[in-house]
C-alpha cells in the first residue's frame, strides 16, 4: 500500500531533497559544452566609434569647399589630409590584421570593425 501513494514512492526510492551532483558530472557537462565566455568590454567600442568618426570627419572635409582643410587650403589642407588618409590607411590595415588573428585578440577585432564601419558611415551619410 505504501508504493501507491507519492509519499510511499519516494520513501521506497530513499530520495533525499537537495542532493548535490558528483563532482566529476560536473566536469564532465562543462568539458562537453566549454566554459563561459568572458563578457566584451565597450571600450574598444568607444575607442572605435571615437577614432573612425575623427577620420571620417577629416576624409570628408577633404573634399568639401570652406572647411578649413578642404580643398585648395595649402598646406594646412596637405597635412590634415595626409593625416586622414593615413589614419583610414592605418584603419583597414587594422581591420586587415584583426581578421587574421582576430580570435587570439578579440579587442583588436572589436575596436577595427566598428572603427570601419564608423569611418565609412560618416564618409558616405
Amino acid at each position: 500500500m505504501s508504493g501507491k501513494t507519492f509519499q510511499g514512492q519516494v520513501d521506497r526510492m530513499s530520495w533525499v531533497p537537495g542532493a548535490q551532483p558528483r563532482p566529476e558530472l560536473v566536469d564532465a557537462i562543462l568539458s562537453h559544452h566549454g566554459k563561459a565566455t568572458p563578457q566584451r568590454e565597450i571600450a574598444p567600442t568607444l575607442m572605435g566609434v571615437v577614432m573612425g568618426a575623427l577620420i571620417g570627419v577629416l576624409l570628408k572635409g577633404m573634399a568639401l569647399p570652406g572647411v578649413p582643410w578642404g580643398p585648395e587650403t595649402g598646406l594646412i589642407g596637405l597635412l590634415v589630409g595626409s593625416v586622414a588618409l593615413l589614419g583610414f590607411g592605418a584603419s583597414v590595415a587594422a581591420a586587415g590584421l584583426a581578421i587574421v588573428i582576430g580570435r587570439r585578440h578579440p579587442h583588436l577585432l572589436q575596436w577595427a570593425s566598428v572603427n570601419l564601419l564608423t569611418v565609412l558611415i560618416v564618409v558616405l551619410v
